[in-house]
């Protein structure tokens, strides 16, 4: 009874703190649209007077937050899947994808195309509107494609990390 107990205590660790590190990485992206961009960089992000236009990140600051969403969404995700590397890099792989999808659809060859197919398919959604606003007055940076791939990398050997270590120590018990 107490063997079982425990398992249920031990099952709970890992999903909240991949959950805790998850949201400490959005807050570090959060961080820089409050410290680093102009107020209307992201319409669903308050503008802070105290906090605006402070350049707290320097050059890093222009592809922080690419980094930071996809890690941060594939440790949610992990968090609410069932322990398992492939689940796990899929996650990372889906968040990196949809990132860089969002990038690559702020192309100026591709933006007019993609929010006319969004538009057309979705309507005159609230949600369609921001995307197709985000996709025609958005700025494609190469480096937030590099920034978005190395953020699900990171994501995916963080949780190769977290999977080594829970299988040594369930060898050493």
């Amino acid at each position: 009874m107490i063997r079982s107990s425990s398992i249920a205590i031990q099952g709970w660790k890992r999903p909240a703190l991949l959950a805790l590190l998850g949201c400490m990485c959005l807050s570090v992206g959060l961080l820089v649209y409050l410290a680093d961009r102009r107020p209307s960089a992201a319409p669903l992000v308050p503008a802070i007077a105290a906090l605006g236009g402070r350049n707290v990140f320097g050059a890093l600051g222009q592809w922080l937050p690419s980094f930071a969403h996809p890690l941060a969404f594939s440790l949610f995700t992990a968090a609410a899947l069932r322990p398992g590397m492939a689940a796990c890099w899929g996650a990372c792989a889906f968040w990196g994808g949809v990132n860089v999808a969002f990038e690559v659809g702020q192309h100026p060859a591709l933006a007019s195309a993609w929010s006319a197919a969004l538009h057309g398919g979705a309507g005159d959604w609230a949600i369609a509107r921001h995307l197709v606003n985000y996709f025609l007055r958005g700025t494609f940076d190469p480096y937030d494609l590099c920034a978005a791939t190395l953020g699900a990398l990171a994501g995916g050997g963080l949780l190769q990390c977290t999977h080594h270590f829970r299988e040594r120590r369930r060898d050493c018990q």
